[in-house]
């Protein structure tokens, strides 16, 4: 059972309580807000007086963090914000890292019936912090206008880059909790602003420039994902290894979209030699294409006869353009 945070509350506020407890909120809220909290004014709730006195006393934390993760969810903070929120308590109280019983309480208070954390229409996916594949699309549109504006087609400058770390028998907080350790690697390894998006069901996708670097963005997103996903402590809910591949990138809009959601009902790379490679960190690739490790030997995507190679081409520098918040604005 969720207990609600009035409830947990009680009578007491930290206004009136040990100056300590206050002190610890107070680096909370600074540590928060100067490193990864979106909008400094809708930090406060209730719920974290509550849980702040349940750690510095070590009784009903559970019940606490899983009240905030209610209370984080109704204000349509994303689970990646609301775990690194909480990492950052843990930090200011001097306790170390959160526990993963910790992080799974607060998971299952954020995905709760309770929380109601979709938003509908927003661009962002709440348990990635990623944007959402129709914003990608968007996105798409931009990117194929630039490249034609060079002279050159968006099938010369472009690919894709899917990775799927799906895996069966997965609880639901597992699930929100792996979404937020791919989004964040997506984050580090391609940089926050680049075009990419969470395509539901632990599939992601992210633009790329076509060339030899890609099996580079490859290796670095392959990292991360073990890094994040070791940091979260939720490497054990992970496909191992994740399956990351390539796909061409068709020369009209629309087609690009179709293929988004393909990628998004099926989380499989394309069948046969139109698919560029599939870069997993497994000796055995699958039925018809050759086994391919981006580590050992450079990623050369086929030439097209009558095109420039695509090492030559142009570097990729897309205008960051970051996705609006899907919380309103604390002053509207």
């Amino acid at each position: 059972m969720i207990a609600a945070p009035d409830a947990l509350i009680g009578v007491n506020s930290l206004e009136t309580a040990d100056p300590a407890h206050l002190l610890v909120r107070e680096r909370w809220r600074a540590l928060s807000v100067r490193t990864i909290w979106l909008r400094a004014g809708d930090w406060f709730h209730p719920a974290v007086d509550a849980l702040v006195a349940a750690l510095a006393s070590s009784q009903g934390v559970l019940d606490a963090v899983e009240a905030l993760g209610v209370a984080r969810a109704e204000h349509g903070v994303g689970v990646g914000e609301a775990i690194d929120d909480l990492a950052c308590l843990y930090e200011a109280a001097e306790a170390g890292t959160p526990p993963l019983e910790a992080v799974r309480a607060l998971c299952e208070g954020w995905a709760s019936p309770a929380g109601a954390p979709l938003v509908p229409g927003t661009c962002l996916d709440p348990e990635s912090g990623l944007p959402t594949a129709e914003y990608l699309s968007v996105r798409l549109t931009e990117e194929f206008t630039q490249v034609r504006r060079r002279g050159r087609s968006p099938a010369q400058d472009l690919c894709f880059i899917y990775v799927d770390v799906a895996r069966d028998g997965v609880a639901p907080w597992n699930r929100l909790a792996r979404s937020a350790a791919v989004g964040r690697a997506i984050e580090v390894a391609f940089g926050v602003g680049h075009p990419s998006a969470s395509l539901g069901s632990g599939v992601f996708a992210i633009l790329h420039p076509a060339g030899t670097p890609v099996a580079d963005a490859v290796a670095r997103l392959s990292k991360q994902v073990d890094v994040q996903g070791e940091e979260l402590g939720v490497a054990d809910v992970l496909r191992q290894p994740p399956r990351i591949w390539i796909e061409a990138m068709p020369d009209e809009h629309h087609e690009a979209v179709a293929l988004l959601t393909t990628r998004r009902s099926s989380g499989e790379p394309a069948a046969g030699p139109s698919a560029p490679g599939l870069l997993e960190r497994s000796p055995f690739g699958p039925r018809g294409l050759p086994p391919f490790s981006p580590l050992s030997r450079p990623f050369a995507p086929p030439h097209e006869p009558g095109l420039p190679p695509r090492s030559t081409l142009p570097p990729f520098s897309p205008e960051p353009l970051s996705p609006p918040n899907p919380r309103p604005s604390p002053e509207a």
